[in-house]
């Protein structure tokens, strides 16, 4: 039931013309992004762009602008619902709202899921047709070899689907509490720029316990490699996957919780 469920999800968002134009969107912006800096010649040796460097910025962009298309269509999984009145349609057959909860995340993560994937393969492929994935060198000394950057590349990636978890979680989330999908929408795409504007400010001291800080940490690893810089996995593993599986937990809980006691006889 879960699966046809999550398929329905599927049929309904993507008869629809917006994701298309924003995912399109999403990934132009990214290619002009990472074009542009390939192309631009560097003012001294110090600022000539590597592999890593490239593709950690043209996937920062893409993840940047991904973060608040996931929002966007998570806010609306709910909100539209019940501003069409389906919500009443859906739960009139032999469907638990648990399964309910359970396929709309599902979908999410696994739409979540393409528009990280389909970031990276631009990005890759950008980076292949300009600058190249070879050694990473520093006077004439091989700091990283095409293999380990290809496989800390893969890591980032891996950890960035881990940390989008709550975020889509987040989304359905805030589209429980409105009636109306704009309203939802914009109050999802607020409380994003609010809690990473907030992030920045309290820096890694403080917002190593928000999930919001996680997401972006394991694309910024892989551009500190670019720039030659030392990194390590560990402490976006220690803070990272804790703060980030609570928060999924808690917003999934809030979520199941809220819609098993939600009245929509009215």
């Amino acid at each position: 039931m879960i699966w046809e469920l999550c398929r329905q999800e599927g049929i309904k968002l993507f008869t629809q013309k917006y994701p298309y134009f924003l995912l399109g969107l999403i990934l132009v912006v990214q290619a002009g992004v990472m074009i542009f800096t390939a192309t631009t010649p560097p003012e001294t040796t110090l600022d000539v762009v590597t592999g890593p460097q490239l593709f950690a910025k043209g996937a920062g962009w893409g993840l940047q602008l991904g973060f608040y298309l996931i929002l966007v269509i998570g806010a609306m999984g709910f909100s539209q619902e019940f501003s069409l009145g389906t919500v009443k349609t859906v739960l009139v057959l032999p469907v638990r709202r648990f399964q309910w909860v359970a396929a709309k995340i599902l979908f999410l993560v696994m739409l979540a899921a393409v528009l990280l994937l389909a970031v990276t393969l631009l990005a890759v492929l950008i980076v292949a047709l300009t600058i190249g994935w070879g050694d990473v060198v520093i006077e004439n000394q091989v700091l990283f070899t095409a293999g380990v950057v290809r496989r800390q590349v893969l890591v980032a990636i891996a950890l960035t689907l881990v940390f989008l978890l709550p975020v889509c979680a987040f989304g359905l989330l805030v589209g429980l509490f409105f009636n109306s999908s704009g309203a939802a929408v914009g109050t999802a795409l607020m409380l994003g720029i609010v809690a990473q504007t907030a992030v920045g400010l309290f820096g890694e001291k403080s917002g190593k316990y928000f999930f919001f800080f996680h997401l972006f940490r394991p694309i910024s690893n892989i551009e500190r490699m670019g720039k030659l810089h030392h990194f390590q996995w560990e402490p976006v593993l220690t803070w990272g996957l804790g703060s980030t599986l609570i928060s999924f937990a808690v917003f999934t809980a809030w979520i199941i919780l809220k819609m098993e006691r939600m009245d929509i006889s009215g």
